[in-house]
């Protein structure tokens, strides 16, 4: 009888359960990961609650990928550059490598339309791709990452999410240029990096904002070396962005909130000709009114971004190499794999602990 792997499956709406499934075999282009730590986001959230919806079920989640090379093929081997052992972090989307999208390098748009942890399920042998589980099917077409051994499993977990996209959004996409005024828009973990990554780049000024149940969040954000943080409930954020620009208004707006009311603010808070980032997932049926005349009269750069890009992953691996940032403190939660959905259920808020920031699940 072949091996049997717990994974944490999304069975339908606000349902998860354990189930086991057997041990994949790997081909000689494929592997298997042992699972070290999956981190949870908002879009697990979404998925959760069927707000957001990628694949049929069942799924077993889990985009945010660190562990060990447990098999590998030889294939694999040679084109991923790693060895059986070497601990690496995962990107989640993989690429076909033959589709329009993947030959012009934008391989996140990739038409096989597989992405681990998302949207492919786990009826689909050999099952196993997300990373609620003990072990982890990797596919051809995955892009894994060799990471020291010495690295804070807190810092690593932060790696392919938080780090990269903070990167992808706040720089190659929010263009953040040496003196900028920056407002970054929600305090979680991406937020979070996202000042980090503003301070590296040379903003002049950096304003955070969020919220009264964000007040740990917002001490977090001074850490992280924010100059003004805002609690909006309390505060006139309006006021306190031109105050901190001399009237100019923000040169950059990265928003992370997924608060339509957020969005609306970013466009009446950044500068003409000024660039506006919207990364929040508000959900597939939500209508979020702007008023378009503001991006008329102001010229605004207005980018939709999805995920992060290699160029971004290999700059988050060479990021903070002096550990200046107090990242090991953003992962304030660590579940095992079988109270999958109570970690989930955390990560969305839901269990009534002020002081969550980040959330993550570790096999029992």
């Amino acid at each position: 009888m072949s091996a049997q792997v717990r994974a944490a499956v999304l069975e339908a709406p606000d349902k998860i359960s354990i189930k086991r499934f057997a041990l994949p075999e790997i081909s000689e282009d494929t592997g298997l990961l042992r699972v070290e730590m999956a981190g949870i986001c908002h879009t697990d959230v979404g998925l959760y609650h069927g707000t957001v919806k990628y694949a049929e079920y069942p799924l077993i989640l889990g985009h945010e990928i660190l562990g060990r090379i447990e098999q590998l093929g030889p294939i694999a081997q040679r084109r991923w550059g790693v060895r059986k052992g070497d601990r690496v972090v995962v990107e989640a989307m993989v690429r076909c490598g033959f589709c329009r999208h993947c030959i012009d390098g934008n391989y996140k748009f990739c038409e096989g339309n597989v992405g681990y942890g998302t949207n492919i399920s786990a009826a689909v042998p050999p099952h196993l791709w997300g990373s609620y589980a003990e072990y982890m099917h990797l596919a051809p077409g995955t892009q894994v990452y060799k990471i020291p051994d010495d690295l804070p499993v807190e810092r690593a977990i932060l790696l392919n999410v938080a780090m990269a996209n903070a990167i992808q959004w706040t720089i190659l996409k929010g263009g953040l240029q040496l003196g900028d005024v920056v407002l970054i828009q929600g305090v979680g973990p991406i937020g979070l990096a996202c000042i980090a990554v503003a301070r590296e780049a040379g903003a002049k000024t950096i304003i955070a904002s969020g919220r009264s149940s964000d007040r740990n969040r917002l001490e977090l954000a001074k850490r992280f070396s924010a100059d003004v943080v805002v609690n909006i409930d309390e505060q006139d954020l309006t006021k306190i962005v031109k105050d901190a620009s001399d009237g100019r208004l923000a040169d950059v707006v990265v928003d992370v909130t997924g608060a339509p009311a957020a969005v609306a603010k970013s466009i009446e808070l950044v500068r003409p000709q000024g660039t506006v980032v919207n990364a929040g997932v508000t959900g597939d049926k939500t209508e979020t009114p702007l008023r378009l005349d503001q991006f008329l009269y102001k010229e605004i750069n207005f980018r939709g971004v999805f995920t992060s890009s290699a160029q971004a992953m290999r700059m988050a691996l060479a990021f903070d190499p002096h550990r200046k940032y107090p990242f090991e403190e953003v992962v304030s939660d660590r579940y095992p794999l079988s109270r999958a959905e109570d970690a989930v259920k955390a990560a969305g808020r839901e269990l009534g602990n002020p002081n969550t920031i980040k959330v993550t699940i570790t096999p029992d």
